[in-house]
């Protein structure tokens, strides 16, 4: 996946009180920062680098997120040395940004596919604006009143429409020959005169749009943070996703067969908008029969079989390496991850902001099934039929 930037530098001057000590992405949404939970949304995109346009406040982004990585997206904390507002700030990565290129808003969410806006077309266009329905945003002066032509091409409205901007853009790096090294605004500055020249593309999301810039907004998140959160399916691997080793652990992928309908089952999860998330023991690493290392090397390859067959996508896989007989003294420790312990599953639902009571496990062992009553999440035995056709008797057609 291509880059992303966030922009965070905000004063949040409507959030006075709040973000007089707290920058507005910071503010807590059930104990958790608002942009811990934007980022738990697009960590599954796999962005190489994600970068964090700071201003106000920004000490507390590079303490908390400078050169961190979170799943597999490099994070890194960008100054922009003063108040430069939301077109000012992107003069920072000019020289950082080699390709097209997403950007965000840091105080706001809309739910859409980035993989899907990433293979469109930037032909004869500058970048494309993700536009949603303007129904709570009345006072919005930040391209309201928008419209898109037959061709896909943003355009300014005489008359009243529903059309906003969604704060979520797709640009060819391009767009930083427009961005000067001073304060000036990307929406009311740039795109206005880049959409009145018909450089700039439209695609409109019907999904909740959510500003957390009021405290009306951000009162309603906190009331129902559900509105935020993610769901996910839990998989076991041995007996679950693979064919169990009769001779033992599985140390290599010669040995790895894939159980019928699995790859059609995590297809068919994500098309429902669920994560694939795999937790399983694997205690053979700790016995030093295999070597992490090694073991990553076998799941790369599962994944890659069940996407190339399937087109299914495993978002993520929490392994458990620990025995307490080891004679590696870090394999010994943090048994709480060991299955039916609910430590991986725990690890999970903060790491991707999940959603237990919309979320489930499948297994094959008491101790899958343990783990999984632990933290009140709902648990399926893996049956003998084809995977696909359990999944979808447990989730409805």
């Amino acid at each position: 996946m291509t880059d992303l930037a966030i922009l965070v530098g905000g004063k949040g001057t409507r959030l006075r009180k709040i973000t007089k000590n707290t920058p507005k992405p910071l503010i807590k949404i059930k104990k958790k920062p608002f942009l811990d939970i934007l980022l738990s949304k697009l960590i599954s995109y796999e962005f190489r680098t994600i970068y964090l346009l700071c201003s106000y406040k920004k000490e507390k982004f590079f303490k908390k997120y400078h050169r961190t990585i979170i799943h597999k997206s490099h994070i890194v904390c960008i100054d922009e040395e003063g108040q430069k507002d939301t077109g000012g700030a992107l003069y920072k990565i000019r020289n950082k940004i080699k390709n097209n290129f997403f950007l965000i808003n840091g105080d706001t969410f809309l739910n859409i596919n980035y993989d899907l806006i990433s293979k469109i077309s930037l032909k004869d266009s500058i970048g494309i604006i993700i536009t949603t329905n303007n129904f709570n945003y009345k006072n919005n002066d930040k391209m309201n009143n928008l419209r898109i032509n037959k061709r896909g091409i943003i355009e300014f409205s005489n008359n009243k429409t529903k059309l906003m901007n969604g704060g979520i853009y797709f640009f060819k790096k391009k767009i930083f020959n427009f961005i000067p090294n001073r304060k000036i605004s990307l929406e009311k500055d740039i795109l206005n005169e880049l959409i009145k020249k018909k450089q700039i593309k439209g695609i409109y999301s019907d999904n909740r749009f959510i500003d957390i810039g009021s405290i009306k907004n951000l009162n309603l998140l906190k009331k129902n943070p559900y509105i935020v959160s993610q769901k996910a399916v839990f998989l076991d691997r041995d007996g679950v996703i693979n064919k169990l080793n009769p001779k033992g652990y599985i140390l290599n992928f010669n040995q790895f067969k894939i159980l019928p309908g699995v790859g059609k089952a995590i297809n068919f999860l994500n098309k429902r908008n669920y994560l694939v998330i795999v937790v399983t023991n694997q205690a053979c690493i700790g016995k030093s029969l295999i070597t992490e290392k090694k073991i990553n090397v076998i799941h790369e390859k599962m994944k890659k079989e069940i996407y190339v067959k399937n087109k299914g996508v495993i978002n993520d896989i929490l392994y458990s390496p620990y025995y307490k007989y080891s004679r590696i003294r870090k394999y010994r420790t943090n048994l709480i991850d060991r299955k039916p312990n609910p430590g991986m599953l725990l690890k999970a639902v903060k790491k991707w902001n999940l959603s237990i009571k919309d979320s489930f496990f499948v297994g094959d062992s008491i101790s899958d099934y343990k783990a999984a009553k632990k933290i009140g999440l709902r648990f399926y035995y893996k049956d003998k039929d084809f995977f696909d056709k359990q999944i979808k008797k447990i989730i409805g057609r």
